[in-house]
């Protein structure tokens, strides 16, 4: 390795969706700098999404919950980085434990966004704008670098050649209709659950229109059992999947119908089209614009009012379970089939 090139330590842990919306900064940080270092800490779950990456050197583990929590394990972690000798730190979360890190880790540019915190230990601070793009927000802390970043497409790195999907797809028959994935539940936002998902595999079985699969975390197996137990056909089931394999069935799939929350993303970073409906949110609209897919083969369902013309707002979670049923079964059918027609048209 050249001994001149920069060693960039990237700082992202959190969700999917987070960790996907920063590849596209990682890949012109990449195509930028062909021979800089990239280590990316992350926690497991992001670790498992970037497996497979063509844009990183390494990954470094950080768990935040466990080892490196704090005392010796943190502090044999900020070691660990020392060592590398980082000369830039990109921070994707604007969190003071992130920004530590990049100070403890040496890095002599940092990187990040701007807060309202009096206290920010970056060299560099990038504006935040609430209700922009999150994939354009991350590619601007690359340009802060001076480097042009304009590719915003998402990607990720499935599991081909799964047995585990394969086995699922098997169940599915051979008989005619296109796969659908739907993934009925948000197991950390209940706001989110819609209650129409069996009626709506109900509605894509008849006839053969479609096949489907539900999805889920363990956490998540009870919504997903209520909504399958309301189809009177079939429905094959697949729940706890190592994330890289929920990419790869929904990369086979035609079509992906569930809430803005992690799997969405996947199927923008895959190329297969989605339905996604939104949740009761205050400023909703912006959430959209920060959060939805680049492609065109999504569509957005929406419920029928923003939070913020509300006036019960802040309301309890049967409220908010109520503004997410506004959506429609008839409305969901219709996008879902018009997609299924459209078929598959991102280049990925």
């Amino acid at each position: 390795m050249n001994e001149t090139a920069p060693r960039v330590l990237l700082i992202r842990f959190g969700s999917i969706g987070n960790a996907l919306v920063a590849v596209p900064a990682i890949r012109a940080l990449r195509s930028a700098w062909p021979d800089a270092r990239l280590s990316l800490l992350a926690d497991p779950m992001t670790r498992e999404i970037f497996q497979g990456c063509p844009y990183l050197n390494e990954t470094i583990l950080y768990d935040l919950k466990g080892a490196h929590r704090f005392g010796h394990g943190y502090f044999k972690l900020v070691a660990e980085l020392r060592r590398r000798r980082f000369t830039h730190a990109l921070h994707f979360r604007r969190y003071l434990r992130s920004e530590l890190l990049g100070l403890f880790s040496g890095a002599g540019e940092r990187i990040g966004f701007q807060t309202r915190a009096r206290l920010q230990w970056l060299t560099r601070k990038v504006p935040y704008w609430e209700g922009e793009s999150v994939i354009e927000q991350n590619l601007n802390l690359v340009r802060a670098l001076g480097i042009r970043a304009e590719d915003r497409r998402l990607e990720c790195w499935p599991a081909s050649g799964s047995a585990a999907v394969d086995r699922i797809f098997g169940q599915l028959g051979n008989g005619p209709g296109p796969a659908v994935v739907i993934h009925p539940a948000g197991a950390t936002q209940r706001e989110r659950l819609w209650p129409y998902y069996g009626a709506l595999a109900q509605e894509l079985l008849e006839q053969g229109r479609a096949k489907v699969i539900m999805i889920g975390t363990p956490a998540e197996a009870g919504e997903v059992d209520r909504q399958a137990a309301q189809v009177r056909a079939p429905v094959v089931k697949a729940l706890g999947l190592p994330i890289r394999e929920v990419a790869e069935l929904i990369r086979r799939a035609d079509l992906f119908v569930g809430t803005d929350s992690g799997p969405c993303h996947l199927a923008d970073a895959v190329g297969t089209p989605s339905v996604i409906l939104y949740a009761p949110h205050r400023g909703l609209k912006a959430q959209v614009r920060k959060w939805k897919p680049e492609g065109e083969g999504f569509v957005a369902l929406l419920p029928r009012q923003d939070c913020r013309e509300c006036g019960e707002y802040p309301c309890p979670l049967s409220r908010q379970q109520e503004c997410a049923a506004s959506i429609g079964l008839e409305e969901a059918v219709q996008a879902a089939e018009k997609l299924l027609r459209r078929g598959k048209i991102q280049s990925h």
